[in-house]
């Protein structure tokens, strides 16, 4: 398979292919980008079955997803996107939403997880602000905004599903 023609550029976009902003979200720059990416999402994965059904983790990731395509799309300046980065930082936060809001009265170890995740993820979207990954370390320019935009996405799906009845009630506190 060619994941070149799976990447986000802004011309084929607009000139109708409008599966990119997803499809860019599976696509890599290379094999380090590609690898990083499936031990993050090894982690998160591990890190919260115990706590969350599979598929409050495909939400969040879901969100995640959602919340790059919008700021690539959106974002005039934005040439060309891959990576899944965005889309982790996205499961990470709304993950953590969930296990906060799931097992506030149950867990204070998921509640201090939750905070732990959130402190670490608000850590490093600030640091973005003023330290951009260098492309000698990756090979390429990080977007930045994809992992603002993932996280929100997540968290908006997480607090969706917990809100709507889904999620929230005592007595979905049970797996």
């Amino acid at each position: 398979m060619d994941f070149a023609a799976l990447i986000y550029h802004r011309q084929a976009f607009l000139d109708g292919q409008w599966w990119l902003p997803l499809s860019a979200q599976i696509a890599h720059f290379n094999s380090f980008h590609a690898l990083a990416n499936v031990a993050g999402a090894l982690l998160l994965w591990n890190l919260f079955r115990p706590w969350l059904q599979w598929q409050q983790q495909v939400l969040a990731l879901t969100g995640g997803v959602l919340g790059v395509a919008l700021v690539v799309v959106g974002d005039v300046h934005c040439d060309y996107y891959a990576g899944a980065s965005g889309a982790l930082y996205g499961w990470a936060a709304g993950g953590a939403t969930v296990l906060a809001i799931r097992h506030r009265r149950t867990s204070s170890m998921a509640r201090w997880m939750a905070l732990a995740l959130w402190l670490g993820l608000a850590m490093r979207l600030l640091m973005a602000l003023w330290w951009e990954a260098s492309p000698a370390l990756w090979g390429f320019p990080v977007y930045q905004p994809a992992h603002i935009a993932g996280a929100g996405g997540g968290v908006v799906a997480a607090l969706c599903h917990l809100f709507a009845g889904t999620g929230h009630s005592e007595a979905s506190q049970d797996r």
